[in-house]
């Protein structure tokens, strides 16, 4: 305010003076003329009078208008700053609490073996414990027969009921000899697919961090773009007892080594598995069974087909570039010595090539959330997006005009979690501001 008083008396200062020699010259006209002079010598004194005034209000308002445009910029500034502090106040706490959850996990494991053992009295709140607990812990089923080492190295980023859907996934099932009898997988390779009963170990609730483990009764589905559903008529993760069921095309059994290796599903990895069933065709085929459209359309060739399905997928330019970029990350992968001072794990894909061709397979699946998938390009939380396969943190950008064409840009090995499944929240999220790194031209 200030300078604004200052310019309003100096605009009216120098209107006042400006006008001074006119009115001096009228008044130094003498008596000539008689009545006529002095009438006009009077109007002109008035004529004069009002444009120095019409002057002194447009100056005014154009000091007005331009103060308004530089609060208005000093707003908008400080706005979007307060409005970035929020956003990243709110990933850190997102990220804590999901933090917390994965190291509770973590201890349920043990806290519930201890449950599990005791056979003698307790109080009610003692009783409801054990069975918060148990619930959300996998040993509620008893030991598990084995677990998966997936191409899907995370919860996040696991196309939904990939499996048929993403031919080319590999999933190593690791048996536990010394429970399972290395002969009991003796004759499974007769069988071309199998069944496999596992736990959804990677949910983010299942320590009864949110909404005290309770499971919702609705579920978002993504195919119908967010849509609610009842979780027991989906296949949810997250249900009252949290366990899976996906059909693999067997590739290989090794009983002597206790292994199966299974293609085309959609395990994450670490996954615990609880039981292995052959495929029997004439009993586990139901030709005349139906189901709601927007779960057939994809395979029935109708209208709008798969809604998760991607377009394209290629590769940034320099293509050679990339593609070297992508296949001697999956190389260095079993190149780094692991920090936990466990064995190296054997590759699933034999060659790099055949990895590459995983990822672009895998990518053409739409993983991204239902609220980052119909949002619109403007709107959207990120410019590029990762996803994590095989400990190979793949990255790629979606057209900006909704073409659905996938585009990877770049690839990095990754340590495996230290849960595995679960996200490493150790490494910083993608935001928009690293899309210019992608796109330097």
């Amino acid at each position: 305010m200030e300078n604004f008083e200052y310019l309003f008396v100096g605009n009216a200062s120098l209107l006042s003076r400006g006008t001074m020699p006119i009115k001096h010259q009228f008044r130094g006209g003498g008596n000539r003329g008689g009545k006529e002079n002095s009438l006009s010598s009077s109007s002109s004194r008035e004529g004069h009078h009002f444009g120095g005034g019409g002057i002194l209000a447009v100056l005014i308002a154009v000091v007005i208008s331009e103060h308004q445009r530089k609060w208005t910029r000093r707003m908008e500034k400080q706005l979007k700053e307060k409005l970035k502090h929020l956003e990243d106040r709110h990933k850190a706490e997102r990220n804590a609490v999901v933090r917390l959850q994965h190291q509770l996990r973590h201890k349920v494991l043990d806290v519930t073996s201890s449950f599990t053992g005791d056979k003698g009295g307790g109080n009610d709140d003692d009783d409801k414990t054990r069975s918060k607990t148990s619930q959300n812990s996998h040993q509620q089923f008893g030991p598990v027969i084995a677990r998966a080492q997936s191409c899907f190295s995370r919860r996040a980023g696991t196309p939904r009921q990939g499996g048929s859907l993403v031919a080319s996934a590999r999933c190593r099932l690791h048996f536990d000899v010394e429970f399972v009898p290395k002969r009991s997988l003796e004759g499974l390779e007769e069988y071309s697919h199998a069944w496999v009963i596992y736990v959804f170990h990677a949910n983010t609730n299942a320590c009864g961090t949110k909404n005290r483990g309770a499971v919702k009764a609705l579920v978002s589905v993504p195919r119908l773009n967010g849509e609610k559903r009842g979780c027991l008529s989906t296949r949810t993760p997250h249900r009252p007892r949290p366990v899976g069921l996906s059909l693999g095309r067997i590739i290989s059994v090794d009983w002597e080594r206790g292994e199966v290796t299974l293609g085309g599903i959609d395990l994450v990895d670490g996954t615990p598995v609880l039981d292995i069933k052959p495929y029997v065709p004439w009993c586990d085929s139901v030709p005349e069974a139906t189901a709601p459209k927007w779960v057939t359309r994809a395979i029935e060739g109708e209208e709008g087909g798969e809604p998760l399905a991607i377009g394209e997928v290629k590769l940034a330019s320099p293509e050679e570039e990339t593609r070297e970029k992508v296949k001697r990350a999956y190389e260095e992968r079993f190149e780094i010595d692991s920090k936990k001072g466990g064995k190296k794990r054997r590759p699933l894909y034999e060659n790099p090539d055949d990895f590459l061709a995983f990822v672009m397979d895998a990518l053409r699946l739409d993983v991204r959330s239902t609220r980052e998938r119909t949002a619109k390009v403007e709107e959207r939380k990120f410019d590029t997006y990762r996803v994590t396969l095989c400990d190979v943190e793949v990255a790629y950008v979606i057209g900006k005009e909704g073409d659905g064409v996938v585009t990877i840009v770049d690839a990095v090995a990754v340590e495996p979690s230290v849960i595995p499944g679960s996200a490493d929240l150790d490494r910083p999220a993608i935001t928009r501001n690293d899309n210019d790194k992608y796109f330097k031209k």
